[in-house]
């Protein structure tokens, strides 16, 4: 005797062409599915007499309490405060953390999404490796749990947290004009996120108020690793017609810059002006101490968590929403007056 397979949601989500997440909210009559949508999974329903589970979906539907939080890399101190903030806020709620990393890779955070849904965590704070991603941001919105990003812009119908990175790169760079420098190098991450790209934008406005030109030479992006900002900062030292100047832009990657501006014989402060684009102790103990950008991590964390926990609570469809944070400039000993003024 022939066995009958009985329709699944992935037969479903198959025959409509849409998303897992997208069958499950019209089966939950969750009202951000659009129209279209919705009748091609209401159509695939009745042409494959698929059946809901309902022992299976009272499984599915069962609280776990758990939410979690992505970001490109461990080993960056600056998350540190973040983390530790919305943790905080998580526990109190009762709440458990996971803790996830992406490397920067898109197929890494697509993984973790599908992994977080089958877990049925119920919140995620993630960052994004390419905001203009189409595949990534599909996977985002339509996930079938709330997510809040961490310091990224474009996607902007999903809950953010981010701090103004463009007027402290603005702000900066500004000081060191002041200074009279007018040849600044700048090492910067990978401009396909907000806080690179709002960064040159910043050091690029600041050049333009002032009627200084940018030369486009002296920009080193994609710097994300010590070793690189290491190569990079030692190739702008290397020239005959040298910056005077330099803005590490790129988060927490001081260290390998200061490194190369010893291996090539200079002293910050006195044969080099610099400033971080992200406060942290080595720029605060240095010697000289580094002028640096700062905004408030611990804050920034702390916003995203609550965010979250108003979505998880209250799963109504409302306007996304953003916080961004001021960030300002902590002048120290390492920027000093340009030789030539």
């Amino acid at each position: 005797m022939a066995v009958i397979k009985k329709a699944t949601i992935r037969d479903v989500a198959a025959k409509a062409g849409v998303a897992l997440g997208t069958v499950s909210r019209v089966l939950n009559d969750h009202p951000s599915v659009t129209l279209q949508a919705r009748r091609r999974v209401q159509d695939a329903i009745k042409t494959l007499g698929y059946q809901r589970d309902a022992v299976a979906g009272s499984l599915r539907n069962a609280r776990t309490r758990m939410v979690a939080c992505a970001i490109r890399d461990f080993d960056i101190p600056a998350f540190a405060s973040y983390v530790k903030a919305a943790e905080a806020v998580f526990r109190r709620a009762g709440y458990t953390l996971l803790l996830a990393s992406t490397s920067n890779e898109k197929d890494v955070e697509l993984g973790l999404l599908r992994g977080f849904a089958q877990r049925r965590v119920e919140g995620v704070m993630m960052t994004m490796s390419d905001e203009a991603d189409a595949e990534l941001a599909s996977a985002i919105v339509g996930a079938p749990m709330p997510i809040v990003l961490i310091d990224r812009e474009l996607l902007q119908n999903v809950d953010r947290v981010m701090a103004d990175h463009q007027s402290g790169a603005e702000e900066a760079t500004g000081h060191l004009l002041s200074l009279g420098h007018t040849r600044i190098g700048m090492i910067v991450g990978d401009p396909a996120a907000y806080p690179s790209r709002s960064r040159i934008a910043g050091f690029r406005r600041a050049h333009e108020q002032r009627g200084v030109e940018v030369d486009d030479a002296l920009i080193r992006d994609h710097a994300l690793s010590n070793e690189i900002t290491f190569r990079e900062t030692c190739a702008l030292l290397s020239g005959p017609n040298r910056p005077t100047a330099l803005f590490v832009a790129a988060v927490d990657m001081l260290a390998g810059t200061l490194r190369a501006i010893r291996s090539s014989g200079l002293e910050p402060g006195r044969d080099i002006t610099i400033v971080a684009g992200s406060d942290s102790d080595l720029a605060e103990l240095g010697t000289p101490p580094v002028s640096a950008l700062s905004w408030d991590r611990a804050e920034m964390g702390r916003h995203a968590a609550e965010m979250l926990l108003e979505r998880i609570r209250d799963p109504q469809p409302r306007a996304p929403r953003c916080v961004r944070l001021p960030v300002s400039l902590i002048v120290r000993g390492s920027t000093a007056e340009s030789r030539s003024r």
